[in-house]
């Protein structure tokens, strides 16, 4: 196993991209999230930069800072209803990453503690583990957070619930984002640049390790 882990008490894991491959359409999900938040004429040209999560967020704000609090509630929870709906439906048929059984498993034997940090839905992301059998001792998807990464709080959450100091733990991703969120807790981070992607995501975002393949951390 790689050296980056020998003093680990704890691994956090992205989901999605990382751990398993669920073929989620994220820019299907943008779409149909831009197209509801325009039902309340917030100005979606700003937001199409942004991933179905985040212009979620900032339409909340845009709601809130109007004196729409109501309203943004409201969006906020249809929001996540349709994604959900989403993400059920391209989970239906999810593929384990090669390598991860063996690494998750060398993790357990050196009594590293394995969480999933995940902006994808709960439901679905319990669905997913469960369905392939993906050992974990905790899960933090976007239900348990007030913000998703790129901001610490997946990170936070799950140090708190384990009383692990951030230079204890490592953060591992294929998105910026969960880099991102790694480094803002203080914690070792590791970037999976994917073999089927063109352009470095983490090219302005670096991490400690950077590596084309899960099962290179082996």
């Amino acid at each position: 196993m790689h050296a980056i882990f020998h003093h680990a008490q704890a691994v956090l894991f992205d989901l999605d991209g990382t751990l398993v491959e669920t073929g989620i359409d994220f820019s299907r999900l943008r779409a149909a999230t831009l197209q509801l938040i325009a039902e309340y004429g917030v100005d979606t040209l700003p937001l199409q930069d942004l991933d179905a999560l985040g212009a979620v967020e900032k339409a909340v704000e845009v709601l809130r800072s109007a004196g729409r609090a109501e309203e943004s509630t409201d969006l906020r929870t249809r929001a996540f209803a349709r994604l959900q709906a989403m993400e059920m439906a391209y989970c239906a048929a999810p593929r384990p990453v090669p390598g991860v059984y063996d690494l998750l498993n060398a993790l357990k034997e050196q009594n590293a503690r394995i969480g999933i940090i995940t902006r994808n839905d709960r439901r679905v992301s319990l669905n997913t583990l469960e369905q392939l059998q993906i050992p974990y001792d905790l899960l933090v998807s976007r239900d348990d957070v007030e913000k998703v990464k790129p901001h610490p709080q997946h990170v936070t959450v799950a140090l708190e619930r384990w009383e692990i100091a951030p230079e204890r733990c490592v953060v591992v991703g294929d998105y910026w984002m969960d880099v991102e969120a790694g480094r803002a807790a203080g914690c070792c981070t590791v970037g999976i640049w994917r073999l089927d992607v063109p352009i470095n995501p983490f090219r302005n975002h670096p991490p400690d390790l950077l590596v084309r393949e899960l099962r290179e951390l082996l």
